[in-house]
């Protein structure tokens, strides 16, 4: 995916948001003209960029977009509102980026080091099967725009600004612990995210590119390792209380995302899912910053947010105290 000349006139699908909204914000940054299609319910958009108020999933949603476009960037998970974006807007720009995921690579069975050309999942147009939708997209866009398109599927995102708690968990439940038990896993792992800054500097920088599809992953790491990391960032003088998966299982704790999950866990025949090779994004000028600064920029992030605030995804604080209990009267 080689630099080129930076695109004048841009078209943001979303924009108000976590990536959409640094995807909008770094453009205007490189002097370009933006433009975002959103709702206008979720946030704003970037000083300077236009917004277009429209909901995706109503008739004429795109009425209010005129003109032709250097480039076109959609981070939809949605199989109907991406399908009916390039009805109304493919035969009108020079260049579209679709930001999908690794996910809609295959989960079970993908070997260690799996690249972009691994297997995809089984599609999935209703848009219930995250991985599967992400698969039709691309399909959809590739029939409909040919080497005009450019496909990035990042994996776990991690960094400054993301309030889903996945990769702030650890840093930040080390913090709100200071010197009381904190609950990890036994059993060591692999784990792979991508900071949300280097992945926005690869979309914008490098896109566009014709016909590329790009794994933009994380380099690949040890959990442990992160762990020990980020508790000396939080200055963390307590217990830490290891739990086997057989453990973790009998608590009703699970993997990755969830209410009562350790985030960045996977369970162990899913270990390849943090083990993709991020070859090409690397070799198409992607960056990949060291671990310790965007843990650093996520502690403050999260210090600012609130260490004990409740998140989607990830156990919480007094739930992880009730097992650790649990796990002492076992023993």
């Amino acid at each position: 995916m080689a630099t080129t000349q930076h695109p004048n006139r841009v078209l943001v699908l979303g924009g108000t948001r976590w990536l959409g909204h640094r995807i909008a914000r770094a453009h205007l940054e490189r002097g370009a003209r933006v433009t975002c299609l959103a709702r206008g319910e979720g946030g704003e958009v970037p000083a300077g960029a236009r917004l277009v108020v429209g909901d995706r999933a109503a008739a004429g949603a795109y009425a209010g977009i005129d003109g032709d476009w250097d480039e076109i960037v959609d981070v939809s998970r949605i199989p109907a509102h991406a399908s009916g974006a390039l009805d109304a807007l493919a035969h009108r720009t020079a260049h579209w980026t679709f930001v999908s995921s690794v996910s809609a690579q295959r989960l079970e069975g993908a070997p260690v080091g799996a690249d972009e050309d691994d297997a995809l999942v089984p599609e999935d147009s209703s848009g219930e099967e995250y991985g599967g939708a992400k698969a039709w997209i691309e399909r959809v866009a590739r029939e409909r725009l040919g080497d005009r398109l450019a496909i990035v599927r990042p994996g776990l995102i991690g960094g400054p600004g993301d309030e889903s708690g996945r990769f702030g968990h650890w840093v930040a439940r080390f913090a709100l612990a200071a010197d009381g038990p904190v609950l990890v896993p036994a059993r060591d792992q692999p784990t792979q995210t991508i900071d949300v800054r280097d992945l926005t500097a690869f979309l914008v920088d490098r896109a566009p590119g014709r016909g590329d599809i790009v794994n933009a992953v994380g380099a690949a790491g040890m959990l442990h390792d992160h762990l020990a990391l980020a508790r000396e960032l939080a200055g963390h003088t307590g217990a830490v209380v290891q739990a086997s998966d057989e453990q973790l299982a009998a608590l009703e704790i699970g993997h990755w995302a969830g209410e009562r999950a350790l985030p960045l866990t996977l369970p162990a025949e899913l270990a390849p899912h943090a083990q993709r090779s991020s070859a090409r994004y690397v070799a198409a000028g992607g960056a990949h910053r060291p671990l310790v600064e965007t843990l650093t920029a996520v502690l403050a992030d999260e210090r600012a947010l609130g260490l004990d605030r409740p998140a989607p995804h990830r156990l919480s604080r007094a739930d992880e105290l009730r097992a650790i209990d649990s796990l002492a009267s076992s023993a």
